[in-house]
């Protein structure tokens, strides 16, 4: 009697305590997915968080979802996007009128720019709602991070004895090729993300 019903109350809470962790296990999963799609905007690696968090689910559930082969895709993905923002601020830079070496000193700027804004979000995110999420974790970290390619790009210039036109121009390339790097890479970020959440989440509504 009462022995018997203490042993089911202890197994309905042992259930109900396993599928609270599960389903908290879920949460933050997708919640790594966001913040790596939050980092590509900051000038940071978000698709190779992205491509971590997809390779521990995997893992977890035995290499099944996602399965190997979107996991290469993944991995290709990340590859393309993290190679692509450099290559992009470099070949802007390049078709500005800079150098090679003034390419990567707008990669530098760019990346000290966008850590800088990272460390002002919650400055302006205490505004709060969607407006103040927006200005701190997205705007203020990407317009940083491009000011922060372009001084960078046009200083370098000028110490190579370039005249301010021409290391304005150089500057205006890293300052556009730096923009259309972070686009692409947080384009690339969602993606993956989208990839992810459907391989892990529609099987299990399937089920």
């Amino acid at each position: 009697g009462s022995g018997r019903d203490a042993r089911t109350t202890r197994w309905g809470n042992g259930k109900t305590m396993i599928s609270f962790l599960i389903v908290l296990g879920y949460v933050l999963f997708v919640l790594v997915l966001l913040a790596g799609v939050v980092a590509t905007l900051l000038g940071l690696p978000g698709t190779v968080l992205i491509l971590a968090g997809a390779v521990v689910m995997s893992a977890i559930t035995h290499w099944d979802r996602p399965e190997w082969w979107v996991l290469l895709v993944l991995g290709g993905l990340a590859l393309v996007a993290e190679l692509g923002d450099n290559v992009l601020a470099a070949a802007g830079t390049k078709y500005g009128g800079g150098s090679a070496k003034t390419g990567w000193a707008a990669v530098a700027g760019g990346i000290a720019g966008a850590v800088l804004g990272s460390f002002l979000s919650p400055v302006f995110s205490v505004l709060g709602g969607v407006f103040g999420f927006a200005l701190g974790v997205v705007i203020v970290p990407l317009a940083l991070a491009a000011v922060g390619g372009y001084l960078a790009a046009y200083y370098y210039e000028l110490r190579q004895g370039k005249t301010p036109e021409e290391a304005r121009q150089a500057g205006k390339g890293a300052l556009i090729g730096k923009l259309l790097g972070i686009m692409g890479k947080a384009l690339l970020a969602v993606i993956m993300t989208a990839v992810v959440l459907w391989t892990v989440f529609v099987p299990l509504l399937q089920k």
